[in-house]
């Protein structure tokens, strides 16, 4: 879940590193990487932020097999540090919950 870091993109990576290192068993894993509101722009598209988390994520899902990367939105612009998660939180979560739900 991408809340409102720098950098996103050093998640992405250190998530792929280490399934990258794991021995695991058959099959493939799913990976979601939940962006908030934070990395939009206000004149439409998203932050460079967020593209190169994607970016490595998708680089990331080609170079292992078994690994699917996939970006979601969490329509929610997310409150500064200590201040109260705005009205509609529950909805956006149960919303977010059902794209990836959607995505299985």
């Amino acid at each position: 879940m991408e809340w409102r870091r720098a950098d996103p993109a050093d998640n992405t990576a250190k998530l792929f590193r280490h399934l990258a290192e794991e021995t695991l068993a058959a099959g493939s894993i799913d990976v979601f990487q939940v962006f908030t509101d934070y990395y939009d722009l206000t004149n439409g598209g998203v932050s460079s932020k967020r593209l190169n988390a994607e970016f490595v994520g998708e680089i990331g899902a080609d170079a292992l097999d078994s690994f699917r990367y996939h970006a979601v939105e969490f329509a929610l612009d997310p409150p500064k540090r200590g201040g109260d998660r705005p009205a509609g939180w529950e909805d956006v979560t149960d919303e977010t919950a059902r794209k990836i739900a959607e995505r299985l």
